[in-house]
């Protein structure tokens, strides 16, 4: 039984070590596997010392009903000083043979790109990221959960 549980501790550390340079992590379901344009998904995070360095990605999981090879959004991120700037980011989900281009067995695949590496937020305090899809129609098919995440610099 001492064994059992030894082993256990040992296994929940081991687990526990593999998220250690996650710093920030949020992913967000949209209902029913579909991204409305009237609906931006909003991500905040603290930042709590300027000269730490992240490595920024994005999570997209998407299913085989997604109709297009990319999926462009508009990004604003908001800074602790009141000003903001705004992208537009593109992910490639498909490649031009018609793979998907993340991992998964079956209908659902998770991709997970690298926006920024090694990436300093200049100033101390809370940052905003709005996410909208910006895609040519109202209500987006296939796109299942959107997220932000990140990571510690090594």
């Amino acid at each position: 039984m001492k064994k059992i549980t030894l082993s256990l501790l040992g296994l929940l550390w081991l687990l526990s070590a593999c998220n250690h340079n996650v710093y920030y992590s949020d992913i967000q379901t949209l209902p029913k596997e579909r991204w409305k344009a009237s609906e931006p998904l909003t991500f905040t995070m603290d930042i709590v010392d300027s000269m730490d360095y992240f490595n920024m990605f994005f999570n997209v999981r998407n299913t085989t009903d997604f109709e297009t090879q990319n999926l462009y959004v508009f990004m604003k991120t908001q800074y602790p000083d009141g000003h903001s700037e705004r992208d537009t980011l593109e992910f490639i989900l498909c490649d031009k043979q018609g793979r998907w281009t993340g991992r998964g067995q079956g209908r659902i695949k998770d991709n997970k790109f690298l926006f920024q590496p090694k990436v300093r937020f200049p100033n101390k305090g809370t940052y905003t990221f709005t996410v909208t899809q910006a895609m040519r129609t109202d209500e987006l098919k296939g796109i299942s959960d959107f997220g932000i995440t990140l990571e510690r610099f090594k």
